[in-house]
């Protein structure tokens, strides 16, 4: 079975705040969504996984980032949580596809900072 990383990470971030204008975030989460992909093509390219399969998984990686790109146009830049929600986008996009695939080794300094900081601010 496939372990990538899915769209609720990225997903998490954008709805801790309200809306407005995105920029930085959004080109930080475009990144990030595009090398999620990339990771999870590399990885059936990997495995003996039929043609079939992987272009019915083509369209839900697409549809994964559009809804991305919908929310983070959302996001305010002058919010608390943006520069740190940018921090953190930015430093998992550092990972490589490796690290994206374990849970334990996705977390970074930068989003373990955001989540703290979004949980005092209780969104």
């Amino acid at each position: 079975m496939l372990k990538i990383i899915s769209g609720s990470i990225l997903l998490s971030i954008t709805l801790f705040v309200t809306p407005a204008q995105a920029d930085e975030l959004g080109d930080a989460a475009q990144t990030l969504c595009e090398k999620v992909k990339s990771c999870a093509i590399a990885q059936m390219e990997g495995q003996n996984i039929p043609e079939e399969t992987r272009q019915m998984m083509q369209p839900m990686l697409d549809n994964m980032c559009t809804q991305v790109r919908g929310k983070v146009g959302e996001v305010p830049t002058g919010h608390p949580l943006y520069k740190p929600a940018v921090a953190c986008m930015e430093s998992m996009n550092s990972l490589s596809c490796e690290n994206m695939q374990d849970a334990g080794a996705m977390t970074t300094p930068e989003c373990e900072e955001y989540e703290e900081l979004a949980r005092e601010a209780g969104e």
